[in-house]
């Protein structure tokens, strides 16, 4: 079998599947970035509601503007991550927090601006009351992190799945693989936080908080991904760069907010892991845990059903070379 010439068949199957993640892959990330856009960005307005009322009527909806009785209340909810922004219409000034997402802050200032050029008035002024720190200037750092965190999940789980007997459905085999994925995930966070934060000084003050979170991300990718592919077979680690790596990051809210990002994406991006443990590292980074709840909750849940997959179906064991289909999976991954 190993030294066989693959038949036709056989590389029709591994370049299908291959075609259609390329495809995938350019559909959503170009799909997602190329055209960052206000939506309904959430914004405290400190003014009469009149004024709140009137940013909401802008052509194209780009922020959800919603009147506060004062400035301790504007800055409150940049802090809780329930805006991203305060505007102040008696000073003209806008208030951002560029640790919630850099591109968002920018958007929120050219939007005020192209306001205040449709009225020939002057040029909003800009606090930023949430800076990135100097060692993560464009807030990437946590989003590349996570990044890793999925890949590192998904791949366990596929290369876990392919030692031992072909197709094994015991349960007492699942029950290891998702206790050794549980492990890798402890083990791959905590090295990979210290490695970020000594190489290039990113996460100061946050190293056993963002090590905690590498370690969620990492078990509920690979836990999901066991489970997805116990269910569909094969097929499943395609399913899973599809959802997770393809979809998910490009839906994450890194680089761009969700509120930048079209329909689709804004959607979904925030009930997928990556764009879970995006929200819940900005949080625990920039924000003292404000709304962590949410995110915690999506990764466990996506964990508890892979582990409840893999237990149920017993896991299945992948053989690349058991028939052409198989081949054709293995290839793919």
């Amino acid at each position: 079998m190993a030294n066989a010439a693959p038949t036709p068949r056989a590389v029709t199957l591994v370049l299908l599947p291959a075609t259609v993640l390329m495809l995938a892959f350019a559909f959503f990330y170009v799909g997602a970035f190329h055209d960052p856009t206000p939506h309904h960005v959430p914004l405290a307005v400190l003014g009469p509601p009149s004024v709140a009322a009137q940013l909401n009527r802008l052509p194209g909806d780009p922020l959800d503007a919603r009147p506060v009785s004062s400035r301790a209340e504007a800055l409150s909810q940049i802090d809780d991550r329930e805006v991203y922004g305060a505007y102040e219409p008696a000073r003209n000034r806008l208030f951002v927090a560029s640790a919630a997402n850099r591109a968002t802050a920018v958007a929120l200032e050219q939007t005020f601006n192209l306001l205040a050029a449709a009225q020939h008035g002057p040029a909003v002024q800009v606090t930023d009351v949430k800076p990135l720190p100097p060692k993560d200037a464009n807030g990437t750092a946590a989003f590349y992190a996570v990044v890793a965190w999925m890949f590192g999940g998904y791949i366990a789980a596929t290369l876990i799945g392919l030692i031992g007997s072909p197709r094994s459905t015991s349960r007492r085999r699942a029950a290891a693989r998702i206790g050794a994925l549980a492990k890798f995930g402890v083990v791959a966070g905590i090295l990979s936080v210290v490695m970020l934060r000594l190489s290039f000084g990113v996460f100061s003050g946050h190293v056993v908080t963002l090590c905690a979170i590498g370690a969620l991300t990492i078990f509920a990718s690979g836990a999901a991904a066991a489970g997805i592919q116990a269910a569909a077979g094969p097929a499943g680690t395609g399913l899973v760069i599809l959802v997770f790596v393809i979809l998910g990051n490009s839906a994450s809210g890194g680089p761009f907010a969700r509120p930048l990002l079209p329909g689709l994406w804004r959607t979904i991006g925030g009930v997928l892991p990556p764009g879970a443990s995006v929200d819940l590292s900005r949080s625990a980074l920039f924000f003292d845990g404000a709304r962590i709840v949410g995110p915690i909750l999506v990764l466990v849940v996506w964990a508890a059903l892979g582990t409840l997959l893999a237990l149920a179906l017993g896991g299945r064991i992948m053989d690349p070379a058991d028939t052409e289909a198989a081949a054709a999976a293995g290839a793919a991954v």
